[in-house]
């Protein structure tokens, strides 16, 4: 009996498939079988009901596999739970398969699935666990007297000794030595987890931030470049890169990873403007308005598209070409307030207020109350042409 007295989630889309893997948890113990067709109802299950162990299907509708995974591994409430993944045999790529181990998968099994495979790597996770845990709870000691500033350095050297050779147990030591301000030991507890793991991409990358810290951007590139060469599919470590590489002025080599990160995002409208907004929040306004461009080529009649273009465009004071942007969306969408009050905002700071004047009556003819739109025409040093809106 592998599974007793556990409480399982199921996430399986085919529900035939479903039927035949409750039934196999059930014949192996498991004292529940909860069971969701898609990722937002796990996670909707997780958040109602006590959860001990998840199997989840690789290819699930909206929200893949790997993105419950992450989910469930960033709320410090889950981020325990065992997690066992289904796939189709030569389904996932080595990159695939490395991104699931960045966030501490348990396993995978490959359908079709038999009962004896199935027991056995419960059962070989469960007892893996049962060996950690007292490693496990030193370590949650040693955070938990970290979390209220009484640094207890004791117990993770006891966790280490206990478990010299986990790569886990020398990642989670750097990262409650950063914790407590000491990267000198953190930098040399990463250094030991890669010694255990050569794959630990993400041991790399809190050492290249540390690095960065230390004023080594040269060796810290160096080491990020090593965990994304590990571990290509990471989104945030991509998103990591993609600031290092506009940092050092390499634009081109920015957009592949940028686009590499956004790689989940199949739409490729969706995808350029997701990278758009990042540039926009990096403040390369002209990186922006490229991306905003091939977003609104691939779906030319989105007004957001239009809008988020328009003030790139701004930003660069390229008002000329913000006016004939908002036009074209006004076009698009004659009745849409927000395109007038922002073609207003840009007719000011060109200077020419009295089509500003005009574009923010016409914003308050379709939306009687605009309070950006009222503000901006009762301001009097705009009626009187003296300022920009």
């Amino acid at each position: 009996m592998a599974a007793p007295n556990l409480r399982i989630l199921l996430v399986e889309n085919q529900g035939e498939l479903r039927r035949t893997f409750v039934a196999m948890l059930k014949r192996m113990g498991a004292a529940a079988v909860n069971n969701a067709p898609c990722g937002e109802e796990a996670l909707k299950t997780i958040s109602q009901t006590p959860v001990d162990f998840i199997i989840s299907e690789w290819n699930l509708p909206e929200m893949s596999g790997m993105d419950l995974l992450r989910k469930v591994r960033k709320n410090p409430i889950t981020s325990g739970i065992p997690f066992i993944m289904l796939s189709n045999q030569g389904q996932l790529s080595e990159d695939e398969i490395a991104e699931s181990l960045d966030y501490d998968i348990d396993g995978h099994l490959h359908k079709p699935l038999n009962y004896k495979d199935l027991e056995s790597q419960v059962e070989g996770i469960l007892e893996k666990r049962a060996d950690f845990m007292e490693t496990s709870v030193r370590l949650a000691r040693a955070a938990a007297f970290t979390d209220i500033g009484a640094a207890k350095e004791a117990e993770i050297a006891s966790a280490q000794e206990a478990k010299p050779k986990s790569s886990r147990v020398w990642f989670e030591s750097g990262q409650l030595f950063e914790a407590l301000g000491n990267d000198t030991k953190a930098k040399k507890s990463y250094v030991q987890a890669t010694a255990v793991d050569e794959g630990c991409a993400k041991a790399y990358e809190r050492m290249s931030n540390i690095l960065n810290k230390e004023g080594k951007p040269d060796e810290a590139f160096k080491l990020l470049q090593k965990a994304v060469k590990l571990s290509p599919r990471n989104r945030d470590r991509q998103m990591e890169m993609t600031r290092h590489l506009l940092d050092t002025g390499n634009e081109d080599a920015a957009r592949i990873s940028l686009h590499k990160a956004l790689e989940y995002e199949t739409d490729p409208a969706a995808r350029s403007a997701a990278a758009a907004e990042f540039f926009m929040e990096f403040g390369r306004a002209d990186l922006a308005e490229a991306e905003y461009a091939f977003a609104l080529e691939a779906d030319p009649e989105n007004v957001h598209y239009f809008n988020r273009l328009g003030l790139a465009f701004r930003h660069q004071k390229k008002f000329r070409e913000t006016i004939e942007n908002y036009r074209k969306a006004s076009a698009i969408a004659p009745d849409d307030a927000v395109i007038f009050n922002n073609m207003a905002i840009a007719l000011a700071e060109s200077g020419d207020f009295i089509q500003a004047i005009g574009s923010l009556r016409r914003a308050l003819v379709l939306q009687p109350r605009f309070p950006q739109a009222e503000q901006a025409l009762r301001n009097p040093q705009v009626k009187a042409g003296q300022v920009p809106a």
